[in-house]
């Protein structure tokens, strides 16, 4: 095992300067940003250093009780290396899942849910998505009491913010929101299992409302060797070919014209629950990217309020032993702990409850393995800035 201190210090998702801390990062030095239409009544543009950034929410319909996915498009490429997002449900609706994306899948962040509102810390090595894909997806509950006709609006924070590497922070014009409309007849509720590396053969269900005998599935960059429609609420395809599920683009239609499409991502099942009471709204948002073996920096801090952990989720789908082992600056170990995760399960958790209790001293690190590759961050919360920002391993394989 090599000492911490000869390590890299993990980089962090925080930005300097003025704005909230209730969230993702903070917004930095002001930058010139210029209103667009080229993306429809829902998108807008910030220009940093000649560089620009467009983003586009497209209007969506969902019927009463449905989920509705609402999707940040970019319109072309751009080197975003971290951002922080902010926005608020629309009337009635929660949140039930959050997913980032992008080419390579290496993008990991924490989504801080406190009632309505939704802050999001992310960082990744690699650009955007294009603009046929989103770079971030939102699925949203509509209450079945909705009435039929009623349209919501959904917008961004002008707070959110994102980085373009060494062009500095780029902050976000207000936009014209999105438009919800309650109606249609289909909706996409989940797709179980959603991400991960799945066999050919792997049966994968299309849960939702509204599906009949008549329903066109379309797939895009996977193929099925079978469809079939086996319930209103359920629709179920054999993967004809191995597959990585996320981000995985599935359309429905049915036959009076009702529309809707889903980006595919492993919405994990909470195992238990931390003690530390800020966890209870963090919402991890993992990477596709997996690994047996993770390690990271477990800080000690002066302040009871702050504090180190990790998040784990197991995207197989066989259960995952997963050992977390507390080192010293000098390699000894001081505390560990393996924990058995279902596939499709995930747990986020401070260093110490890894540990055996044993808090984090300076200069101390932690080490993940499991027996299967699994998804895993580190983060650092504050309870009192009411913010856990992810961080990147020092070290970790595949």
């Amino acid at each position: 095992m090599v000492a911490l201190s000869t390590l890299l210090a993990p980089k962090l998702v925080a930005q300097s300067g003025s704005g909230s801390t209730s969230g993702g990062p903070t917004s930095g030095t002001s930058t010139s940003i210029s209103g667009s239409t080229s993306g429809g009544p829902t998108s807008g543009s910030c220009t940093v250093s000649g560089q620009q950034v467009s983003l586009h929410i497209p209007d969506e319909t969902v019927p009463p009780g449905g989920v509705v996915q609402m999707k940040f498009m970019v319109t072309e490429p751009t080197p975003i290396t971290s951002g922080g997002p902010r926005f608020a449900s629309f009337s009635g609706a929660t949140v039930l899942g959050i997913h980032l994306f992008n080419p390579t899948g290496d993008v990991n962040g924490v989504a801080m849910v406190n009632g309505s509102q939704v802050s999001i810390a992310y960082v990744t090595s690699s650009g955007t998505q294009g603009s046929d894909y989103p770079i971030m997806a939102v699925a949203f509950q509509m209450p079945a009491s909705a009435s039929v006709g009623t349209k919501s609006q959904f917008n961004l924070d002008p707070s959110s913010t994102w980085t373009l590497g060494l062009l500095g922070t780029a902050s976000m014009k207000p936009i014209t929101p999105a438009t919800i409309t309650v109606g249609g007849s289909i909706s996409i509720t989940n797709v179980v299992p959603g991400g991960g590396p799945l066999p050919v053969g792997t049966v994968v269900s299309i849960h939702g409302i509204g599906f009949q005998a008549g329903t066109q599935v379309q797939l895009s960059q996977f193929a099925a060797s079978s469809i079939v429609v086996v319930s209103p609420q359920e629709i179920q395809l054999v993967l004809a070919a191995p597959t990585d599920m996320t981000g995985k683009k599935i359309q429905v239609v049915n036959p009076d014209g009702s529309q809707d499409t889903y980006f595919s991502y492993l919405r994990g099942v909470p195992l238990g629950q931390s003690n530390r009471p800020l966890l209870a709204s963090a919402v991890p948002i993992f990477s596709s990217l997996t690994h047996s073996q993770a390690v990271f920096a477990a800080s000690s801090f002066a302040s009871a309020s702050q504090f180190s952990g990790v998040a784990v989720q197991n995207p197989n789908l066989e259960p995952a032993a997963v050992t977390f082992t507390l080192f010293s600056s000098s390699d000894v170990a001081l505390g560990s702990s393996t924990v058995v995760i279902p596939g499709g399960y995930r747990m986020m958790r401070e260093s110490s409850e890894v540990a055996q209790g044993v808090t984090p001293p300076l200069g101390s690190y932690l080490t993940v393995s499991a027996d299967h590759s699994i998804q895993v961050f580190g983060f650092l919360g504050d309870e009192t800035l009411g913010t856990v920002l992810p961080v990147t391993t020092l070290s970790s394989q595949p």
